[in-house]
């Protein structure tokens, strides 16, 4: 987090991280709704709220990657297993089949934009 921002802050960006909405969040950090709005407003707390939100979801992806095989194996053992019901297996099948589609759309795209920033990067030399 930023130096600017104060522990106070500090808590306020953890509460907002972790409380359903605004008045919940004031509570836990000890501050007015009011207060925090104004913080909401503030450029060094939505940056230090911007910072701590991108290591949040870092966090997540790192525990879903690592949960990625475990899943996998489940949807095979779903697609393999003949005694499941039919519509388990084709939901398991359609599952697999989605995701592939999307990480390949995923990859595709990163690398065309990966070419452009690289053509922008040249232009601008």
């Amino acid at each position: 987090m930023t130096e600017k921002v104060t522990p106070k802050k500090r808590k306020a960006v953890e509460a907002l991280l972790t409380k359903a909405d605004i008045k919940k969040a004031a509570q836990a950090a000890g501050v007015s709704r009011k207060t925090l709005y104004r913080w909401l407003k503030d450029a060094d707390f939505l940056a230090a709220l911007a910072e701590a939100e991108a290591e949040a979801l870092a966090a997540l992806s790192r525990t879903l990657v690592a949960l990625g095989d475990q899943a996998v194996a489940v949807l095979r053992d779903a697609m393999r297993d003949s005694t499941a019901p039919i519509n388990a297996r084709l939901r398991a099948a359609d599952m697999v089949l989605s995701r592939l589609l999307q990480l390949r759309e995923l990859v595709n795209l990163d690398r065309r934009l990966s070419g452009l920033e690289a053509r922008v990067n040249e232009e601008a030399l």
